[in-house]
This record gives structure tokens, sequence and C-alpha cells, in this order.
């Protein structure tokens, strides 16, 4: 099928089927700042403080972009807690379900997106000695047409979100696309999966006055496949530098914590490595509280500058996600996480994802 053919079946306008498709404008429903605040209100009430439970460790999520062009790389995780005690391994089980539903049009350049990706990794964190820690994170990566259509249109109905063309009669459907002025098309309208890229990370952990800093890197190797969006098939490598408060507002139970990472991203192993950009940086801000002993409730901001020289917004806009969500501990070393993603800056990152997490240290 012709891309502009495809582009077609997604918004479902009339173009012609040339090549050289005409520029577009969309028009949204609702406004970014609107739903923003009524998402940030929500998590706000949900995080008011109380006085009646001790402090603890409150972990950021283990959340990056699901972007299907933007998962392809190394994106650093920004890990504020990790292992401090010699001798301590961490097993954390993650399953990150994505639904996106994007089009794009900036003169003869095209995107569409329709998409449910289903990333599950294993991430093993091991303290080789006091304050140092070494890691390695395995995933698996599926996108399909997956079957969350429904649910995602009625949760954007529901919170007066803007639907950007999705609509109930294409639900469940799967459509990745980029049609650039020059060069060759990418397309993938069967479902696809397999090993994505491996990463290896370290950290060190410097108390300082109640606080710590954490410094990390990363190196994602190249053992995914570009052609099916589950990997680059570069080597990137990045650096950072997390800070974890739990002691400025500890008398209420709040730990908050940021940090901020540059990532060297290595060239794609396809035609658009042509207009990616090969530096970035990611940040994430976030408070946790500590409701009990059992529960924590956390929200988190994700930043991440563009990953490609484009003028769609989907590739060459800085990204924005908001995450809430919590934690339910089991045991003293063992904890599940739980939250979801949405994206704020419209075509940015993927529409929703939801996450959960198994976390147990021995």
């Amino acid at each position: 099928m012709p891309p502009c053919s495809v582009y077609v079946l997604l918004a479902g306008n009339s173009l012609n089927n040339s090549r050289t498709c005409p520029a577009y404008t969309f028009f949204y429903e609702g406004s970014t700042i609107n739903r923003t605040f009524k998402f940030s209100l929500f998590a706000i009430i949900l995080l008011m403080p109380i006085y009646s439970a001790e402090a603890a460790d409150i972990r950021a999520f283990y959340n990056i972009n699901q972007l299907p062009f933007k998962q392809i790389f190394g994106l650093p995780s920004l890990d504020n807690s990790p292992l401090t005690e010699t001798g301590k391994l961490r097993l954390n089980i993650i399953t990150n379900i994505s639904n996106t539903f994007d089009i794009s049009a900036v003169t003869h350049d095209m995107i569409a997106t329709d998409v449910e990706t289903l990333q599950a990794s294993l991430v093993l964190s091991y303290a080789v000695r006091n304050n140092w820690q070494l890691g390695i994170e395995l995933p698996y990566i599926r996108h399909s047409e997956g079957f969350l259509d429904d649910f995602i249109y009625d949760w954007h109905d529901f919170f007066n979100m803007p639907q950007n063309g999705r609509m109930k009669e294409n639900s469940d459907q799967l459509q990745i696309f980029y049609l650039p002025a020059q060069g060759d098309f990418f397309a993938l309208s069967d479902p696809v999966s397999g090993i994505g890229d491996i990463r290896l990370n370290s950290a060190y952990s410097r108390p300082w006055n109640n606080r710590a800093f954490i410094f990390s890197t990363e190196l994602k190797l190249p053992t995914g496949d570009f052609d099916k969006l589950t990997g680059s098939g570069g080597l990137d490598v990045s650096a950072g530098l997390t800070i974890n408060d739990p002691y400025s507002l500890g008398k209420y139970n709040i730990t908050l914590f940021g940090g901020l990472a540059g990532v060297f991203l290595g060239d794609i192993d396809g035609d658009m490595s042509a207009i990616q950009n090969n530096f970035a940086f990611a940040g994430r801000a976030g408070i946790g509280w500590q409701v009990s002993r059992l529960f924590q409730l956390k929200l988190q901001v994700n930043a991440l500058t563009p990953l490609y020289d484009s003028d769609i917004r989907e590739l060459g806009y800085p990204a924005l996600q908001l995450i809430i969500g919590g934690s339910l501990t089991f045991a003293d070393d063992a904890y599940l996480d739980f939250s979801i993603a949405e994206d704020i800056n419209t075509f940015t990152a993927a529409d929703v994802a939801f996450q959960l997490a198994l976390v147990v240290t021995y």
C-alpha cells in the first residue's frame, strides 16, 4: 500500500496517492494546558500530605519515552536510589504497555503511528561495594495492534483530552510509517517482536547532608533490530547526575528527587540516521509521599530534548511526560510499582503508558 494511502486510512481524510502529499494542518480537541491542569490537579490531590507515616526510601519510576522511533535509543534511566550496601542484589521485573495514535505532516514529510507496544524487561543490579552498583537490563519488545484503543479513547473523553484523530472506528490497528521528503520511507504494518537493545549501567552514590548525589553511566548495546523497532542498531552512551532528597520535607514523609543526563546516540542502522541527532539531554524530577509503611504515592515529570532534526512534532520537538502512580510494599525487600504516563506535550511521547514493576532485593 503506498504511504499516502496508509495516511488516508489512518486520518480518515481524502488525499491523492502521489508521493508528494500536501501539507496538513491539524486542529486539536481541547488544549494541552487544560488537560495538563486537570491531570496535575488530580495528582496533587492524591499527594496532599498527612503526618502519620514514617519516611522510607522512595524510588523514581523506571520509565522512558515509549514512542516507537524514540524508545530504540539508550535513554537514561536516572535511578535515584541505587544499592549502597556491599553484596546486595536487586531484581526488577518491568512490564510496560504503551498506546499511541499520532499523525503529522509538514511540507513533504509525513509520519503516522498507530501502535501498541509491550516492553518487558529484566533488570539486575548488584552492589559490588558500598555505594557502588553495577547492573544489566534485558528487554523484550513487541509492537502490535494491541487491545487498549477503545479504553484509551474513553479515557481521553473522560478527562476531556484531545483525541488527535483517534476514533472508535479505527481501533486496534497497526500502522507505523515515516515518509521523508528525500530518501526511503519506513513502514511497519505487521506485528513484530524480539530482544531489544541490552543495557549495562553503573551508579555511585555520594551521601551529603542527609541527601545523596548519584553519578550514573549507561551503555546500550546494538542487540535489537531497527527494522522491527526493537533497537537502533547503534551504540549509545550516557552519563548523569541525580539528587535524592528525603530530608528537606522529611517531616511530611516526602522525598524529592531530580536528575539530568547527557546521552551520545550512535547512528541508526537505517536511512533515518540522516536526520537523527547524535547528542541529547534527558531529565526527570519528582516527588514521593510515604502514605504508610506499606504504601507510597509518587508524581514524576520526564523531559527529553529532540532526538531528530525535523519539523515534525513526533521527531523534532522536546518531549514531556507526566507520570503518576505509587508503590505497594509486600515485605521489607519487595514491592510493586504501578504508574500511568501521559504525554503532556502533544505527539512527543506515547499517548499513554501503563507500567507494573516488581522489585525484590536480596
